[in-house]
């Protein structure tokens, strides 16, 4: 017999002009000085790629100017209060164009999870979180409550215009709105659909390749912020999921699922394999 759990998935578009408002009131802010950032992090700013295809259909990864490290902009490559890297392409017209894509697998991706859930009750009950809840609660305190034990609340997206994101603000229009993500909140943890792939190579630089699929489970609210978690490796994991849970037991980390970003339908592979992640992850916690 199959045990239903209810899931309450937090759905959120995040964007970078939300994090500056904070900025504003006080709070440390981002820096593009490369000395600074490794002086906090142990790490420097590296490159940006986009994965893609050639003409002969073979992969590759396309390397670009990175916007605040080779070439001079505003100060956003690292954020000193979530911990986060935001390495991305000088040349914003190619930022568009990711930012556009992104969008419209991250509202296929979300419509999708929702009709999954609802067409296999075995796997998670979906409910959306109203802001005007009697308790009062926030989504994350809602998911440490024990009557929400084994729930997901998700935020309802409303057409386009929370799909594709919001804000005409300075920052957000530097950013492109490429760091949107959509955010699962589950028996306390945060676990996020990532649309780009961050890792650390040989020489302690992180790098970002958008049009890759990247998850993660965080234990608080920002994934880095008790220290860099991005993996050493921008290849699927293939068959080292439960190590990598082993080996970050009570810890945030992140993981590369075998998913392809321009697959026909990507949505429902990317669904299928984070419903195994989570599952996965929560199998572990409660051994």
């Amino acid at each position: 017999m199959h045990r239903s759990c209810v899931v309450c998935v937090l759905v959120v578009d995040f964007d970078v002009e939300e994090i500056m408002e904070g900025f504003k009131m006080g709070k440390k802010g981002m820096t593009n000085d490369i000395d600074k950032i490794r002086e906090i992090t142990g790490y420097e700013p590296g490159k940006a790629f986009i994965y893609d295809f050639n003409e002969e259909g073979r992969v590759r990864r396309e390397c670009v100017e990175t916007y605040g490290v080779d070439t001079p902009g505003e100060q956003v490559v690292y954020d000193m209060d979530s911990k986060n890297f935001h390495i991305f392409p000088s040349d914003l017209k190619i930022a568009d164009t990711i930012s556009e894509s992104e969008k419209k697998l991250r509202l296929n991706v979300y419509n999708y999870f929702i009709e999954y859930c609802n067409n296999n009750k075995d796997i998670f009950d979906v409910i959306k979180y109203a802001p005007d809840n009697s308790s009062k609660l926030t989504k994350s305190q809602m998911s440490k409550k024990e009557n929400y034990k084994n729930k997901m609340i998700i935020d309802e997206i409303k057409g386009i215009k929370t799909g594709q994101g919001s804000g005409n603000g300075k920052w957000s229009q530097v950013t492109r709105g490429l760091y949107k993500y959509l955010p699962f909140y589950y028996n306390g943890k945060i676990y996020n659909i990532n649309f780009m792939r961050f890792y650390i190579d040989k020489d302690n630089k992180v790098n970002c390749i958008f049009k890759q699929i990247q998850f993660d489970r965080t234990n608080i609210q920002y994934v880095n912020e008790y220290g860099i978690c991005y993996p050493k490796t921008y290849q699927n994991h293939i068959n080292k999921l439960d190590k990598l849970i082993q080996d970050n037991k009570g810890k945030n980390f992140c993981y590369n699922p075998p998913v392809a970003y321009e697959a026909k339908e990507a949505e429902k592979a990317i669904v299928k394999e984070f419903v195994k992640f989570v599952k996965k992850c929560e199998e572990y916690d409660t051994k």
